[in-house]
Order: C-alpha cells, then structure tokens, then sequence
C-alpha cells in the first residue's frame, strides 16, 4: 500500500496521461479527425457552391445593370417638387 502522502502525488502524475490515453481513444473509436477534416477543409460540395454563386453573381450583374441612383434620386426629388408646387399637371401649351 502506498502512504496518503502519496496518492496527491501519483495523482498528479498519472491523471494527465491517463486523460491523453482516454482522449485519443475516444477520437480513434468516433473517427473525431476526419470528421474535423470534413468540416473545416474545402471538399467538393463547397467548391461547386463556390462556382454556383460567382455564376449567380455574373448573371445578376447581367440581368440588373448598375444605374447611377444618384440621379435617378435627383430626378424624383425634381418630380416631387413640382408635384407639390402643382406645376406637373399644368398644361405647356397654354
């Protein structure tokens, strides 16, 4: 039998590799490596999404022109004062 001053000590000693022992068991027996791999390395799956959305992008780009909102907001707020100054609905020839 070891004295009680011991067991503090074996404790100390034996615990962490024991932990490691225990851990790297666990992460063989659950395949816990590959599953990391999966989840943080690119596989295919993530490079076809990758693809997918630059070709969304492009067709959006496409389909949508960029117009200048700067002077589209000009023209509205033009439109609207005269909206309220009621000179839209008067007639130009007369």
């Amino acid at each position: 039998m070891f004295p009680a001053s011991f067991i503090p000590y074996l404790t100390k000693l034996i615990a962490p590799k024991l932990t490691e022992v225990i851990a790297q068991h666990v992460a063989k027996m659950f395949k816990l490596p590959q599953i990391l791999d999966y989840m943080e390395l690119p596989n295919d799956a993530d490079k076809r999404i990758d693809k997918l959305e630059t070709q969304i992008q492009m067709i959006a780009e496409d389909s949508h022109p960029r117009q200048d909102f700067d002077e589209r907001i000009v023209k509205l707020e033009e439109f609207e004062q005269q909206v309220r100054r009621k000179k839209a609905f008067k007639r130009k020839d007369g």
